[in-house]
């Protein structure tokens, strides 16, 4: 009998001493940090999918296997909720440490205080000079660097170069009178000489940047001659019949598909399509090239940033950072995952890039590729502009019509 009770004694106290430890270990959900202060845990908001989420989240895992002071859990946010969900988690002070988000975002979520300055560090860092001007000064908010960016893509001219052969044209067009003078000789009853996504959403405004951009013209000054003489450029196109009328419902993979069926003989559009292109037409000959300029050559920026969110766990969180910006670990997953690192060390030396013939095209645009904005109120003014495109190519108004009734929005907006 007093064996059975010595033993009864010695087992709850030895479920006591568990309880404690397993207390003592418990996570303050609140900081992120251990109480026991052995190690920092830093959630990592991210929207990628299939494989590049796949290959993003093995870095985590690599990254808490070398050392024991931080773990990084990665959280998976789909891409039409992050801004809601991080708006939510202002709201409810649950936000993440870290933030991957669309590099058009990032001013918005600098310019509300959410998102730490990180001039500074990136500074001490001494590594920005080995970054493209234009993904760097997405991260950009009064002349401050709120992130760093992490993936990229850009805009390039397509080309059929079968339809070009036929034709007798040699070489895809580098000017706007060149592209106007090729896109007219190349349609036909069955073909339209080029096409550009002008569906009413962001990728209007996409498409529309470079020329923008290529004219001289600038967003804060919608209805310039400059503005007006890119938009112009669509409408000739529209009304000699080299571009579809039903570019206005057209996404950027719509045109994909019509160029990859041999209805389209130019477009633009940028490396993520290619795959599908192959896939959809693996005999066609076509080519990738500049796209034609007006005063000079330029295109627009895509990807995204990864931000770290103001007065959480900011030191860890930028030890992480930089450890993902290393080459050795940036070069393998944006080569495995078919994406343009922001740095010019990893895509102008990996033969990743320099070796494939339709990536290799690209390196050359990124020079010139600028950001969209960067502004915090970008969301409203791309919709004043997309407005203007779409009253412009259903022949509604004329272009210095629909640009000034965008300049009037723009400036309220802006405050100008």
């Amino acid at each position: 009998m007093l064996n059975l009770k010595i033993g009864k004694i010695f087992g709850l106290a030895l479920i006591l001493l568990l309880l404690l430890t397993a207390c003592g270990q418990d996570t303050d959900s609140s900081s992120g940090e251990t109480s026991n202060g052995d190690s920092t845990e830093i959630k990592v908001w991210h929207y990628f999918t299939g494989k590049q989420q796949t290959e993003f989240e093995k870095l985590a895992e690599e990254y808490n296997k070398l050392q024991d002071k931080v773990k990084v859990v990665m959280e998976y946010v789909p891409f039409d909720e992050t801004k809601k969900q991080l708006s939510i988690g202002v709201a409810g002070e649950t936000l993440p440490d870290i933030v991957f988000m669309d590099g058009v975002d990032n001013a918005s979520f600098a310019a509300i205080g959410v998102l730490e300055d990180l001039t500074d560090r990136i500074q001490e860092w001494g590594q920005a000079e080995n970054y493209y001007e234009g993904p760097l000064n997405s991260t950009k908010y009064n002349g401050r660097y709120y992130g760093l960016p992490y993936e990229s893509n850009t805009l390039a001219l397509f080309y059929n170069k079968d339809m070009f052969e036929k034709a007798g044209i040699e070489e895809p067009p580098a000017t706007w009178e060149e592209l106007r003078e090729t896109a007219k000789k190349l349609t036909d009853n069955e073909h339209y000489g080029f096409a550009i996504s002008a569906v009413r959403s962001e990728e209007s405004t996409f498409q529309f940047y470079p020329f923008l951009i290529s004219a001289g013209g600038d967003y804060q000054n919608i209805n310039s001659p400059e503005a007006v003489k890119a938009i112009t450029l669509f409408e000739d196109l529209l009304k000699d019949g080299s571009m579809s009328k039903d570019v206005v419902n057209a996404t950027q993979d719509d045109i994909a598909k019509q160029f990859a069926a041999g209805r389209v003989a130019m477009m633009i559009n940028g490396p993520w399509n290619i795959t599908r292109i192959k896939e959809d037409a693996p005999d066609l000959n076509f080519g990738i090239a500049m796209i034609p300029k007006d005063v000079k050559s330029a295109s627009v920026l895509g990807g995204g940033n990864l931000t770290i969110v103001k007065g959480k766990n900011v030191d860890e969180a930028w030890e992480f950072l930089k450890w993902l910006q290393d080459p050795k670990q940036l070069e393998p997953f944006a080569s495995s995952t078919n994406i343009f690192p922001p740095r010019k060390d990893v895509l102008e030396t990996s033969e990743y890039w320099k070796g494939d013939q339709y990536l290799s095209e690209f390196i050359p645009i990124m020079d010139v590729a600028v950001p969209r904005g960067p502004s915090p109120e970008w969301p409203e003014i791309s919709s004043a502009i997309q407005v203007a495109i779409q009253q412009v190519l259903t022949e509604s108004q004329s272009p210095q019509e629909a640009f000034d009734e965008a300049a009037v929005i723009i400036d309220s907006i802006i405050g100008k």
